[in-house]
């Protein structure tokens, strides 16, 4: 017998409409900061092979053959630093995944971050994350302890701080720009 159409857990940790025979491409992730309704395309159902497949954010991922894993692949064509990757209409970090349209990049030292205390909100809300994952406000002073400069980036409801490497400087710069330029051209697409 099937189920009744309703939210279900869909086997990736989000909960997707199942519409009485079929899981639909509408899911929320209830974990995440802010819940929203997102489309993409429904998982693989467990009668497919495993495989790479696009997992409808900007990326491929990783199927086994019953659930998806963190394994992903992007398009060839991204660029990186830092952890951070924009690969088309994408920007991601780690396990997030944004529309790239969405955002916008600073290079900013520490002393600056500091001084202007715009760090303090989003890790208070929950919406400050970096490389290694989310940064709370107890760990913020260590995290901005990494490095002298920061690539910081305002994607949706979030900021991602990107610390940089010493003598990396001016590449993080240009990585700004990308960003931004990136952003520009998909804003009004």
């Amino acid at each position: 017998m099937a189920a009744e159409p309703g939210w279900y857990d869909d086997g990736t940790g989000r909960h997707r409409w199942w519409d009485g025979s079929r899981w639909t491409g509408e899911w929320v992730d209830l974990n995440d900061t802010r819940i929203e309704l997102r489309v993409d395309e429904p998982p693989p159902t467990s009668h497919v092979e495993p495989g790479w497949y696009d997992d409808g954010r900007g990326r491929r991922r990783w199927w086994d053959g019953t659930a998806w894993t963190r394994a992903t692949a992007f398009s060839g064509e991204e660029r990186t630093f830092g952890g951070l990757t924009v690969d088309g209409r994408w920007i991601h970090l780690g396990e997030m995944s944004e529309p790239a349209a969405q955002s916008r990049a600073t290079h900013e030292s520490r002393a600056d971050l500091v001084k202007k205390g715009r760090l303090g909100r989003p890790a208070i809300a929950r919406a400050l994350h970096g490389p290694y994952g989310p940064i709370s406000p107890n760990r913020l002073k260590r995290d901005l302890n990494m490095a002298e400069t920061f690539i910081v980036v305002d994607v949706s409801a979030m900021v991602w701080l990107i610390p940089v490497g010493p003598g990396l400087e001016r590449e993080a710069s240009q990585f700004v720009t990308w960003i931004n330029t990136v952003a520009e051209h998909y804003r009004y697409r």
